[in-house]
C-alpha cells in the first residue's frame, strides 16, 4: 500500500510541475526572464550588394510624416525615445499565404525611423520567416537557443524574431541614423 501511495504521490508531483511550466508561460507574470546562449559561430552578415533597404514598404528613412496622408495613429512608444507608430490605410506585409499582416511604421520627431511586422501566430511566423531568408537570405543568428535573426547594414539594422513567451514574431528595420541621433 505504501509503495501505490508513494507512486500516487510521485505522479502528482510530476503533474503538477509539468502544468506549472505551462502556466508560467500562459500567464501575464512580468519577471520571466529569457535565457540567451551566445552562439559562438556567428558570424555578422549584411545585406547582399543592392538589397539594403533604403525604407520599408515604400517609405524612404526620414521621410516626414506630414507628407503620408493616409497614415493613422496606432500606438506611443514612449520607451525607445519616444516613437509614434501609425498603420497606413489598405497596407499589409502579405504572405505566402494570401494574409496580410498589419505594417507599423514608426516615426521620431516626425520623420521615419522603423518598420515593423509582428504575427501572433505560429504559422505567421514561419511564412514571414520564409519570406524575409528568401529575400535576404539567412541572417546572423546571435544566440543559439533563441529563434532571432539579425543583418546589419551601412545604413539600416534588419532584425527577425520569434518570442516563445509571448508566441509572438517580430520583424523590424530600422535606420541606423536616426538611431544614432536619439541616443
Amino acid at each position: 500500500m505504501k509503495t501505490v501511495i508513494g507512486i500516487l504521490i510521485s505522479l502528482s508531483l510530476l503533474v503538477v510541475m509539468g502544468c506549472a511550466e505551462s502556466r508560467y508561460y500562459l500567464s501575464s507574470d512580468t519577471s520571466y526572464i529569457p535565457t540567451y546562449i551566445p552562439n559562438e559561430n556567428c558570424k555578422l552578415v549584411s545585406f547582399k550588394p543592392g538589397l539594403e533597404p533604403q525604407g520599408f514598404n515604400g517609405i524612404k528613412w526620414g521621410t516626414e510624416l506630414a507628407a503620408l496622408k493616409e497614415m493613422k495613429p496606432y500606438r506611443q512608444d514612449k520607451t525607445h525615445g519616444g516613437i509614434d507608430f501609425y498603420l497606413r490605410t489598405g497596407d499589409g506585409y502579405k504572405l505566402k499565404n494570401g494574409k496580410a499582416m498589419p505594417i507599423q511604421y514608426g516615426f521620431w520627431r516626425g520623420k521615419f525611423y522603423v518598420g515593423m511586422v509582428i504575427t501572433e501566430q505560429a504559422s505567421d511566423w514561419d511564412l514571414l520567416k520564409e519570406s524575409v531568408f528568401e529575400k535576404f537570405g539567412m541572417g546572423a543568428k546571435p544566440f543559439s537557443n533563441q529563434e532571432e535573426y539579425l543583418w546589419i547594414g551601412k545604413d539600416a539594422t534588419m532584425a527577425l524574431r520569434y518570442d516563445a513567451y509571448a508566441r509572438t514574431g517580430t520583424y523590424y528595420i530600422r535606420f541606423h541614423s536616426m538611431e544614432r541621433q536619439m541616443d
